[in-house]
């Protein structure tokens, strides 16, 4: 039962530490490039789709190589990309409430409020967090079991085959 919690935490940290991946990639990486070209966009989108395997792949193996059902690495994969979404849009939303997004600085809730500020406030959380949230949600719980599933058809343990009784 511990695991399980392990890894929840780890979907969380996991998801809040994307962040800032995706901020250095966007940002400090991409800027480095310099103008790369049209070949540089496959690289960028695996590196910014392909993080997520890091925290899974480890979890769905262990977990495929000790399990006699399918069920327990999807549940791990689930779980662990579930999380990490959930983990990716609080730490947005935590971001979002202390002004902390690009033209979004004055929906900081210690602030000052002007007229209409909370219901300008409750649209943005709802537009920009949950949103965006219920978008991905679904494909953390669908790629999340797939690969899991995958993992344990690839790593599951083998049966030891019996060996032919009879005799010709």
């Amino acid at each position: 039962m511990k695991r399980w919690y392990l890894y929840g935490l780890i979907g969380l940290a996991f998801g809040v530490i994307d962040w800032f991946y995706l901020d250095w990639l966007t940002s400090d990486f991409a800027r480095s490039l310099g103008d790369p070209g049209s070949w540089m966009i496959p690289i960028m989108f695996i590196m910014n789709y392909g993080i997520w395997l890091v925290p899974l792949t480890p979890a769905v193996i262990l977990e495929s190589r000790k399990a006699h059902r399918i069920k327990t690495p999807i549940l791990t994969g689930i779980l662990i990309w579930s999380s990490a979404i959930f983990g990716y849009y609080a730490y947005y939303g935590i971001l979002l409430s202390l002004g902390k997004i690009p033209y979004h600085e004055h929906l900081n809730i210690f602030g000052e409020k002007y007229v209409g500020y909370w219901q300008q406030y409750w649209w943005e959380l709802r537009y920009l967090i949950l949103r965006q949230f219920l978008e991905w949600i679904p494909i953390a719980i669908f790629g999340g079991a797939f690969i899991g599933g995958l993992a344990w058809w690839v790593f599951k343990p083998r049966q030891p085959k019996k060996a032919d009784q009879s005799i010709g």
